[in-house]
């Protein structure tokens, strides 16, 4: 933590061409999630049957949040994930910040030294039995350092473990750095859940003995790691690669947000519902439309959210069913578009993908992008001075069902 343990640019601010963002890791080119938790949803005859699994980005974000890790709290830092293979961990890849660009508040003097440690889960925390250790003196730098252990760490398949960060320098209070999280200001609406057990802890010095709860400073603060997972053999990736969040787009009128996909390879899937992370403006008139369709706009489902279930202020969770499920072949190519009649009434941002920044991509999203329209046609989303970039995804899901 920093400052008294409240995160310290957790705005949409710019370090180190980053600003905000989120994800998580799974097999092949989608996030699968078995839950059967539902949304908040609006339309007519909803189905009756039940989601087997969720595909889509799946995880939310509304900015980057830091932890110093050291400082006067001698504060640590926990990125807790549930292990999906049997086999060995050998390195991990995380978000290191540092004081850049004229910002304050990040590191300080050298950096520190930094001791990353690989741990079981105890009743949801770090049990205190160590399976691996690396030791790294952040460089000013390459903020996405991947960091081999210096030995292999055997995990089983199904179990929770926890990457541990804290500052072994002899003045942790005067040489530090922090540790960037996906940060999110409230969890508003039930939204897909979040697959691989991932969260965020935060251990602080009593009495000599680490002392670990939720990451937040606020009660309704929700933060998710930034993490991937290397293991042993090749193909074998965990984690979240979403590494910031970007601007938002308005919906309404002639303005629309859209996510291109593709589904899986494999089998022929159904689709009963959709899932997308908006926030309502103030002097929003209209319902959100919610469609599924063809690249070419062919439609294949719509439903409607009802104005007053789209929160406003924060960006919350909306869900939509459809009528009937629709019928979508393997590897098939289609669109979720986000749409209103009146003008300026909703708004959506993307979260990054972090192939850019050595993330692999089966730790996000990777079978698709997030495009907008303002009325002129479709095109991939503007940041940092480009235009038309495709390595972005909605906050989105598809409920799957069987």
């Amino acid at each position: 933590m920093s400052n008294g343990g409240r995160p310290v640019g957790v705005s949409r601010w710019r370090a180190s061409g980053a600003r905000t963002a989120l994800a998580v890791a799974c097999p092949l080119v989608v996030f699968l999630s078995a839950c059967s938790s539902c949304g908040s949803d609006s339309t007519a005859r909803p189905s009756e049957t039940q989601p087997a699994y969720r595909i889509g980005s799946l995880v939310q974000a509304d900015a980057l949040g830091n932890t110093v890790i050291g400082g006067s709290d001698r504060t640590a830092l926990a990125f807790r994930f549930r292990a999906t293979w049997t086999g060995s961990v050998v390195a991990v890849r995380f978000y290191i910040i540092k004081n850049v660009n004229g910002r304050t508040g990040y590191s300080r003097g050298d950096g520190g030294i930094m001791r990353v440690t690989l741990h079981p889960d105890s009743g949801g925390r770090p049990a205190p039995r160590r399976l691996a250790r690396a030791t790294i003196r952040p460089a000013d730098q390459g903020f996405f350092p991947l960091v081999r252990f210096d030995e292999r760490a055997h995990i089983a398949a199904g179990r929770r473990y926890h990457v541990v960060f804290s500052n072994v320098d002899r003045q942790p209070a005067r040489n530090y750095v922090s540790i960037n999280a996906l940060y999110s200001g409230s969890r508003l609406g039930r939204g897909p859940a979040v697959p691989s057990g991932l969260a965020v802890l935060e251990g602080d010095s009593d009495g000599g003995r680490i002392r670990w709860m939720r990451r937040r400073s606020d009660p309704r603060e929700y933060y998710l790691p930034i993490l991937e997972i290397v293991g042993g053999s090749p193909g074998q990736r965990d984690g979240l690669g979403y590494m910031e969040v970007w601007d938002p787009k308005p919906i309404g009128a002639a303005a629309m947000v859209r996510q291109v996909l593709r589904t899986p390879a494999g089998s022929s899937l159904r689709v009963d519902s959709v899932w997308l992370r908006v926030r309502r403006s103030p002097g929003a008139r209209s319902p959100l439309v919610l469609r599924l369709e063809r690249p070419d706009g062919q439609v294949l489902a719509s439903a409607s959210v009802a104005r007053k279930k789209v929160p406003t202020g924060d960006a919350g969770w909306v869900r939509a069913r459809f009528s009937e499920p629709v019928s979508l072949a393997a590897r098939s190519r289609l669109a979720l578009t986000a749409s209103a009649a009146a003008a300026s009434s909703y708004e959506a941002f993307p979260i990054r993908e972090g192939t850019g920044f050595g993330f692999d991509r089966r730790t996000f999203f990777s079978a698709g992008h997030a495009e907008f329209n303002d009325g002129g046609g479709w095109v991939g989303w503007d940041q940092w001075g480009g235009h038309d970039r495709r390595n972005s995804d909605l906050q989105f899901a598809l409920g799957v069902v069987r």
